[in-house]
């Protein structure tokens, strides 16, 4: 075969497989598998811009909330692999291989890392109505009146609702869950009184707090925030020991190669290591992470092994 008739095939080859095609030609779908306007959505919606004006095209956010995170994450898990599906983490969807009989997904099987994105202390709220100010008013008000008082979570199984458990029982207390369809819903509920307590993001606790409506007891990680230092720890609170945090990834359905999965972490960690960005996740509460999709995958293990636990301690489960 002469040089250009060889030339000729594999040129053919290149542009019939697609190789040449750079990504992404069209737009990205972002599903956040919780409802708009809460501190999932916040976070997956500046992103979303910022990857857009990054790589050239259109990152759309798709809110598909419902069982907790498990209906948007299926959606996701069901798509083909192709890098123009994405997905938002959280600790709940870890959380429900464990706390639901069948999630509908397998994070193992159906989906490739991407990374970390950003990591945030949990912050217990209170309505003022309450009288409390602090974790040992909180303890005292609720031993006085056991399983009178309610606490509100953005759903069943999800990280905060079981940072929750794990503080009624180690706290020896008494209290009723009232779930909600994602924070916004939640966070409301707890402002109009129709509970007394909340363990929710620093993103969307802190501006409540800062207005007025709602009075911040203590943060769930060991270290106070450095946006909100003067709220207290829960360890130095009343309960030693209690470490626990929420935290953002990103990943891609099964099949999505690792050069699509690289350009997005490089996209990323360009966009998380800008001066604007830091500024603003650290505004809202949250510490933009280092984007690797080995680590991730790595720490997305441990995190299962951890949040077994606390299901199993809890004793939680929910049949879908």
């Amino acid at each position: 075969m002469g040089l250009a008739k060889w030339v000729a095939v594999v040129a053919a080859w290149v542009f019939s497989s697609g190789a040449l095609a750079a990504y992404p030609d069209h737009a990205v779908r972002l599903i956040v598998p919780f409802p708009a306007g809460g501190p999932t959505d916040i976070q997956a919606r500046i992103l979303a811009q910022k990857l857009g004006d990054k790589l050239g095209q259109t990152f759309v956010v798709e809110n598909r909330p419902g069982a907790g995170g498990n209906i948007g994450t299926r959606a996701a898990a069901q798509t083909p692999g192709d890098g123009y599906t994405l997905l938002l983490m959280t600790p709940a969807q870890v959380i429900n291989m464990k706390f639901y009989d069948q999630p509908g997904y397998d994070l193992r099987k159906d989906f490739v890392p991407i990374g970390l994105v950003s990591t945030a202390p949990a912050l217990l709220l209170a309505n003022p109505k309450l009288g409390a100010t602090t974790m040992a008013d909180v303890i005292r008000i609720a031993k006085a009146n056991p399983g009178k008082l309610s606490y509100a979570s953005a759903g069943a199984g999800l990280s905060t609702h079981l940072m929750m458990e794990a503080i009624r029982k180690e706290a020896g207390i008494d209290m009723v869950h009232v779930p909600y369809k994602g924070s916004a819903p939640a966070l409301s509920g707890l402002i109009a009184g129709d509970t007394s307590l909340l363990m929710d993001s620093m993103v969307s606790g802190l501006p409540p707090v800062r207005s007025g409506l709602l009075r911040a007891i203590a943060v769930s990680s060991a270290q106070r925030s450095p946006i909100a230092p003067e709220i207290p720890t829960l360890a130095e609170s009343g309960l030693p020991g209690f470490n626990a945090i929420t935290w953002y990834g990103i990943m891609a359905p099964a099949g999505t190669s690792r050069a699509t999965v690289d350009i997005v972490a490089g996209a990323l960690n360009e966009i998380l290591a800008t001066p604007e960005i830091r500024t603003r996740f650290l505004e809202m509460g949250s510490e933009p992470a280092r984007v690797d999709p080995d680590a991730f995958g790595q720490f997305l293990n441990a995190e299962e092994k951890r949040w077994l636990q606390v299901v199993q301690d809890s004793g939680a489960k929910v049949s879908e």
